[in-house]
């Protein structure tokens, strides 16, 4: 999109309230961006405090103990729950709130509404957490979060669903670009296997497989998308060329949608399940391959020659980063989901480490790189370049650190496992491991926290001193 077209969606927001009426914050234009987004950092930097907590108390176990809502059976679940809900959803949600009038030239339906469902969401989140901290978890993973909280997340969904919806209806472009694809695919079965998700009453192995396919499709067609939409939008404009292939990202996206809510089955290899379910999920796993190689050829094509660009634009760093850590977490899943490398390393922390080079690789720096886009090229402000930097190299440097000790450990455990070892026989071989694991999540906590503190004091800067980015006329 251009930046003329960006003015000419300003000018109908502005048009579309009575002249000389004063806006009020919550109506104002990008206040629900503003919103969801500072919300989603602000969530970041809470669960990664709360994962180095987890992380020491895997080789110190005394540490904090005796408080009970400190216990690491509590940690956990709300560190996941903020992680998925706080963190990731409210970010990339605040991208979307971004993304859609831009891409269809209109106005949102309703800043107020995107603004509320914002509060809403973060006030339910914290109502949620605290019951689990208490004790009144429902004890099944990735489902955790106690009655009613569950369920408002999931009417907070239909909500925004409703907004972008009516959004898109009225659009004037009439081209429905790629990132529009994601967004609609992350929206639009979403209440679906949530409601199935949280509210199912099945028992026994039936349970694990409705539980795994509900939270594998959280992962992959609600954040992944949403993280998708994200860089298929930004990242043509860091470089300031089209995308590579339009019937790449065609490839792309259908063969994602198709294949990626069937693989939550391979959690559940060698378990009491029909092989048909097994060799169904492996299939769709292996199938992934498809989405991930059109990812790699689209923004790899888009990104050739584009080396001077990097070096200058710190934003398009992490954009790369969030894209390279995506194909390798997509191939290390598929690689996992083999039969004979499942039996071997499931349970150990290779699967951690697949995990978090998702999470930390793919969410942090894809939400990181639309904050400093949303500054840049929205705000027109100018962030420290020096912070950035040391930003940038601490989370790269924290996240090789930690997906990399957290690999051998997993390798490590499968190995002694494979001998006939038992796992407590491997405890003392994963020390240093989970020393390095906590390390690497106090170097990525640095860097979010330098980061944090750049956003806030840019945000904040007053106008007469704020420099302009040189590039913020070309969004």
């Amino acid at each position: 999109m251009t930046s003329l077209q960006d003015r000419n969606n300003l000018v109908a927001t502005n048009n579309s309230i009575e002249s000389g009426a004063e806006l009020r914050p919550m109506d104002r234009s990008d206040s629900a961006t503003r919103i969801w987004l500072y919300s989603g950092i602000f969530w970041m930097s809470v669960t990664m405090l709360i994962g180095l907590i987890e992380a020491v108390k895997l080789f110190y176990p005394e540490f904090l103990q005796g408080i009970p809502m400190l216990a690491y059976g509590r940690l956990r679940p709300v560190h996941i729950n903020i992680g998925l809900f706080g963190f990731m959803s409210m970010g990339y949600l605040g991208a979307t709130f971004y993304m859609v009038p831009r891409l269809t030239q209109t106005p949102l339906f309703s800043e107020r509404l995107g603004s509320l469902t914002a509060w809403v969401w973060n006030f339910n989140l914290v109502g949620g957490c605290l019951g689990i901290l208490m004790g009144y978890s429902k004890g099944k993973e990735y489902t955790e979060i106690p009655f009613p909280f569950d369920m408002i997340i999931g009417l907070l969904v239909i909500a925004i669903a409703g907004n972008l919806f009516s959004t898109i209806t009225m659009r004037r472009e009439q081209r429905v670009y790629v990132s529009l694809w994601y967004i609609l695919l992350a929206i639009i079965p979403f209440p679906i296997y949530y409601t199935l998700g949280n509210a199912s009453k099945f028992s026994g192995i039936e349970d694990a497989i409705i539980n795994w396919f509900y939270s594998h499709n959280l992962f992959g067609i609600w954040l992944t998308t949403l993280g998708l939409a994200t860089l298929y939008y930004i990242v043509p404009k860091q470089v300031n060329k089209p995308l590579y292939s339009h019937i790449v990202s065609f490839v792309g996206f259908w063969s994602l949608a198709a294949f990626y809510p069937w693989n939550g089955g391979h959690h559940v290899i060698w378990g009491p399940v029909p092989m048909w379910v097994m060799t169904a999920s492996v299939t769709a796993s292996i199938a992934m391959f498809v989405p991930t190689f059109a990812t790699m050829v689209n923004f790899g094509g888009t990104a050739w020659g584009t080396w001077a660009i990097m070096q200058r634009d710190i934003g398009y760093r992490f954009s790369l980063m969030a894209y390279a850590c995506y194909v390798g977490a997509s191939l290390w899943g598929t690689g996992l989901a083999v039969m004979s490398l499942n039996a071997k390393l499931h349970f150990t922390n290779m699967t951690i480490a697949h995990v978090h080079l998702g999470f930390l690789g793919f969410g942090v720096p894809g939400l990181i790189a639309f904050t400093y886009f949303y500054i840049e090229r929205s705000l027109k402000l100018k962030y420290s370049r020096p912070l950035a930097e040391w930003h940038f190299w601490l989370t790269m440097l924290g996240i090789v650190g930690y997906v990399v000790s957290m690999g051998i450990s997993g390798w490590v455990e499968g190995s002694a496992w494979e001998a006939g070892n038992s796992p407590q026989g491997t405890m003392v071989d994963r020390y240093p491991y989970h020393v390095a694991r906590a390390i690497s999540g106090l170097i990525v906590l640095l860097g979010q926290f330098l980061f944090v503190t750049n956003v806030v004091k840019t945000v904040n800067a007053p106008a007469a001193l704020t420099e302009t980015a040189p590039d913020a006329l070309q969004s």
